[in-house]
């Protein structure tokens, strides 16, 4: 029987002379809504994930930080690093100023140690002189081979009157992180360059690259170490901007949740006027033995079967184009952003959410226009009605 009721409303909705185009524009605003909130998530998705990943690859997925002037602890720390397994990174970190003749700008050292992993961006490196980033480089003048000063001023030497200590070292090479914060404020020397400046052997940051338990990592040094470190995620490190990616997916979300609540407002309109026009065929269904339960039951399954199909639809034509779009999309983006093209990342919450917010929504409107009927039309003065 179901299957005749579903066979009668979509002929009616699709192929009746009475049918209403305003359903219809509900059906396509459902279809359109899935495949935009879909397309929307997996670029704006693409484009974060990109950031992050950036970053990881700049400054680990997660970071130690080691006390100063404790050799046995540091000590004790390496050794732990290395009985995990994990790619580390072991620098000491630094705020000192550059000097270029004139030119004078706060920057990051890094401090890197040679005998340890180094990532991506540094490998092949000699370390003879300084990585400086192009951002760095041209706001302080410099260019390949060039000398400049790392100035200490929390670092001085009393014999000469309190006059900060220094190290001179040249460019060895310009680089680019494509990441604009990294690229304007970070350099990279050799650790023993630092060291001779702070006069010390010291080491104070271990960076971790690569997908690993963090949870797992952090419960093992808390036991082994308890507060003696401070163990931190990226995500730890970078709330600010954790917080301000996840608030421009909520409110993208939330704009075209409120675009699809506009379909909504066609989906409530459109099946009044559908429901008015077949009201005749629903009483003879009722007057040939269907009750009014299964009649409004049979009728909200197919509403919404057809509403999933449309949702279901604007996935799949989704999921098409942005396969198209990350094979064959144009680089459109200015020279200044790093993703000249637009990046594509589908992520399982981004069909989920595609699906779930169409349909919840639809569904809503679609019982509340059938609560309504129901409420408002009797089969019997119906009947009654006709033969006056």
């Amino acid at each position: 029987m179901f299957s005749y009721f579903s066979r009668y409303f979509i002929s009616h909705i699709f192929n009746a002379k009475t049918r209403q185009r305003l359903l219809l524009l509900a059906i396509v605003g459902l279809f359109l809504s899935s495949f935009a909130l879909l397309v929307l998530q997996s670029t704006m998705g693409g484009l974060q994930r990109n950031r992050i990943e950036r970053s990881k690859a700049i400054f680990g997925d997660a970071t130690i930080v080691l006390p100063k002037s404790n050799i046995g602890l540091q000590n004790q720390v390496l050794d732990f690093a290395k009985e995990t397994g994990l790619d580390f990174s072991v620098e000491y970190e630094i705020e000192l100023l550059l000097q270029n003749g004139s030119y004078l700008s706060p920057v990051i050292v890094h401090a890197i140690s040679k005998d340890h992993f180094r990532p991506g961006f540094l490998k092949g490196a000699k370390f003879n002189g300084a990585l400086v980033p192009i951002e760095l480089a041209y706001k302080t003048r410099l260019s390949e081979m060039d000398e400049l000063k790392l100035i200490s001023p929390s670092h001085t030497d009393v014999f000469f009157g309190e006059i900060p200590r220094m190290a001179l070292t040249f460019v060895e090479r310009v680089i680019a992180t494509d990441d604009t914060e990294v690229d304007s404020m970070h350099l990279w020397v050799r650790l023993p360059l630092i060291q001779n400046v702070i006069k010390k052997r010291d080491v104070n940051t271990l960076r971790f690259y690569g997908k690993f338990n963090t949870e797992s990592l952090r419960k093992k040094l808390d036991e082994k170490f308890a507060s003696a470190i401070i163990f931190q995620t990226w995500e730890e490190k970078n709330q600010n901007l954790v917080w301000a990616l996840n608030l421009e997916t909520v409110v993208m979300t939330f704009l075209f949740t409120g675009m699809t609540l506009l379909v909504s407002l066609c989906i409530t309109s459109g099946l009044m006027i559908f429901f008015n026009n077949i009201k005749l065929d629903l009483a003879s269904f009722w007057i040939q033995g269907a009750s009014k339960k299964s009649i409004l039951s049979f009728t909200g399954r197919t509403i919404h079967g057809i509403s999933f199909i449309a949702i279901l639809s604007g996935l799949g034509f989704g999921l098409i184009f942005l396969e198209l779009f990350d094979l064959f999309g144009p680089e459109i983006m200015p020279d200044v952003f790093v993703d000249r093209k637009i990046p594509v990342y589908v992520s399982f919450r981004a069909i989920s959410l595609s699906v779930l917010i169409p349909f919840v929504i639809s569904w809503f409107f679609a019982e509340f226009s059938l609560y309504q009927f129901k409420k408002e039309n009797n089969y019997l003065d119906y009947i009654r009605s006709l033969g006056r």
